[in-house]
C-alpha cells in the first residue's frame, strides 16, 4: 500500500544519510562490493544457469535491488547448494555494469575507499571497518569456486589440421551441461567456433601468447604497448567468437623455463580485468614453480588482480605435476589439467593389447610393442570401471576413469572432444566420483610401470 511505499522510503533515505561524516557500513558496502557468479549452476542440473548479480538478486530472490552483503547470503546458499561461485570487488566505481543495464553506484568516502581497495587485492579490510562479515563471507565463496571440481573441454587438438568444422560432439557435450571451454587466441579452433552454430554459448578460457616488442616495451606509449602485447589479440579473439568478455583470461607460455612475464603485460591484464574483458585470470606453462607462482600472484595483486588458476599437463603417464598440485591448493589456485588421457589417449584405457582398435573398425592405432608395458594400467584401469559401474549403478568406462582420477588428485580435467567418446566420458563424469581404495589401485598400477 501506499504507506508501506512511504515507509520503504524513509528507509531508503535514511540508508543514504552519513552518519558521523561517514557512510554506514551497509551503504560501504553496498558501494564497494560487485559480486558477479559466473557459470553458477547446481551441480545436478541438467543445463547451467549464468547470474550476474549487482548488489543483489533481483527477481523470484528478491522483490528489488538489495545490499551487498544481502547478496552475499544469498550467493553464500547457493554455495552451501553445490554451486561453483567467483566474486570480485572493485573499490571506487561510479557505477556498476550488469547485462543489459547500468545500475547507479556510489563513491565509497573515508574508511569504506579503503575497503573495497583491500578487497580488489585480495586483503582483508582493517579491523572496525566493519567489513569482517563481508570479508568473511567472500573469502568462502572464493574458496568453495576453487575447491569444487569441473570437467571442462580444450579445443588444443583442433589445431592439427584434421578439422574444418566444430565435431558435432562439442555440441553435444555444450548440451549436457559442460560449458567451460579453453581455447588458444589466434588458433585454428577460434576460427571454427566463429563459424559454428553452437546450441549454447560456452564460457572461454581465452588462453593468450603476449607478443613480444623487440625490446621497445619500455620506450613506447604504455598504451600502444598494452593493446599490441595483450588486449589487440585478445579483442580479436573476442570479436570472432562473439563476445564481449570472457571467463578467463589465460597468460600462456609454451617455452620450458622460467615463468616470467614483462611488467607492461601484467600491467595489460589488469587493464582487461578492470575494463570487464574477463571475469577472472589464470597462467598456463609446461613447468611452473610455486616461486614463480607467488611472484606472478604478487605482481597480479598489486594491480588490483588476483590470480586465480594455473593450467598444466596431466595424466596417468604424465604425473610429475601430482605433487605440484597441493602447492598451487596453498596459495589459493584452482588447477585445471589438459592432456588428461596421455598422449595418443594411451591413458584413457581403450586401446590395449586386447584391444588394439580401442573397438573401432579399423587398422590398429598401435602395436603390441607399445601396448604390452602398458597392461598394469590398462587392467587397473578396467578393474576400477567395473567396480564404479556396480558401486554407482551406472555406465563408466576407462575414459571417465582416468579423468576421475585426475579430479582425484585435485585437478579439473579438460578433455578434447573431438570424438564421441570423449564427449559421452566428459558428461558421464558427473555425479560420481573414485573411491580412495580405487585411486590407490591406479597409484599402484602407475609405480608398476616404472619398474618395467
Amino acid at each position: 500500500g501506499r504507506g508501506q511505499g512511504s515507509a520503504a522510503k524513509a528507509r531508503a533515505t535514511a540508508m543514504r544519510q552519513p552518519v558521523g561524516g561517514s557512510a554506514p557500513p551497509v551503504m560501504a558496502m553496498r558501494t564497494q562490493a560487485r559480486a558477479v557468479v559466473s557459470g553458477a549452476w547446481s551441480l545436478g542440473s541438467p543445463r547451467p544457469r549464468r547470474l550476474r548479480l549487482c548488489h543483489g538478486f533481483s527477481g523470484p530472490l528478491a522483490e528489488s535491488w538489495g545490499t551487498a552483503s544481502c547478496a552475499l547470503r544469498a550467493l553464500g546458499s547457493l554455495c552451501m547448494g553445490g554451486a561453483v561461485v567467483a566474486c570480485r570487488l572493485h573499490g571506487n566505481r561510479r557505477s556498476v555494469r550488469c547485462p543489459g543495464r547500468t545500475l547507479p553506484g556510489y563513491r565509497p568516502q573515508g574508511r569504506s575507499c579503503s575497503m573495497g581497495r583491500a578487497a580488489a587485492k585480495g586483503e582483508s579490510p582493517a579491523e572496525g571497518d566493519g567489513g569482517d562479515e563481508l570479508s568473511s563471507m567472500i573469502d568462502q565463496l572464493i574458496q568453495k569456486s576453487r575447491s569444487t571440481t569441473e570437467v571442462g573441454i580444450t579445443t588444443e587438438e583442433w589445431d592439427d589440421g584434421l578439422h574444418d568444422e566444430v565435431p558435432e560432439s562439442f555440441n553435444a557435450a555444450l548440451e549436457a551441461g559442460t560449458d567451460f571451454v579453453d581455447v588458444l587466441a589466434g588458433s585454428s579452433a577460434v576460427e571454427l567456433l566463429a563459424k559454428a552454430e553452437l546450441s549454447l554459448q560456452p564460457r572461454y578460457a581465452l588462453r593468450i601468447s603476449p607478443r613480444g616488442t623487440l625490446g621497445l616495451g619500455l620506450i613506447l606509449n604504455k598504451s600502444l604497448v598494452h593493446k599490441w602485447s595483450v588486449l589487440d589479440p585478445m579483442e580479436q579473439s573476442m570479436k570472432k567468437l562473439g563476445i564481449s568478455d570472457v571467463d578467463t583470461l589465460v597468460l600462456h607460455s609454451s617455452r620450458v623455463g622460467r615463468l616470467s612475464f614483462p611488467f607492461w603485460v601484467y600491467d595489460a591484464v589488469a587493464e582487461a580485468y578492470k575494463r570487464g574483458l574477463c571475469t577472472r585470470v589464470g597462467v598456463s606453462h609446461p613447468s611452473p614453480s610455486a616461486k614463480a607462482l607467488k611472484r606472478m600472484a604478487k605482481e597480479l595483486q598489486d594491480r588490483g588482480v588476483a590470480l586465480s588458476c594455473v593450467f598444466i599437463r596431466m595424466s596417468l603417464l604424465e604425473r610429475t605435476a601430482v605433487p605440484f598440485i597441493q602447492e598451487c591448493k596453498d596459495l589459493g589456485l584452482q588447477v585445471f589439467a589438459t592432456g588428461v588421457l596421455g598422449q595418443d589417449e594411451l591413458a584413457s584405457g581403450r586401446y590395449t593389447a586386447t584391444n588394439p582398435t580401442g573397438g573401432e573398425i579399423s587398422v590398429p592405432r598401435f602395436t603390441l610393442q607399445q601396448l604390452m608395458p602398458l597392461r598394469p594400467l590398462h587392467d587397473a584401469l578396467a578393474s576400477v570401471a567395473a567396480r564404479a559401474r556396480t558401486r554407482c549403478e551406472k555406465s563408466i568406462d576407462t575414459t571417465m576413469v582416468a579423468m576421475q582420477w585426475i579430479c582425484a588428485k585435485g585437478a579439473n580435467p579438460l578433455c578434447d572432444v573431438s570424438t564421441k567418446v570423449n564427449s559421452e566420458a566428459v558428461t558421464g563424469c558427473k555425479d560420481w566420483k573414485l573411491t580412495a581404495d580405487e585411486t590407490e589401485l591406479l597409484d599402484k598400477a602407475v609405480l608398476e610401470l616404472g619398474k618395467r
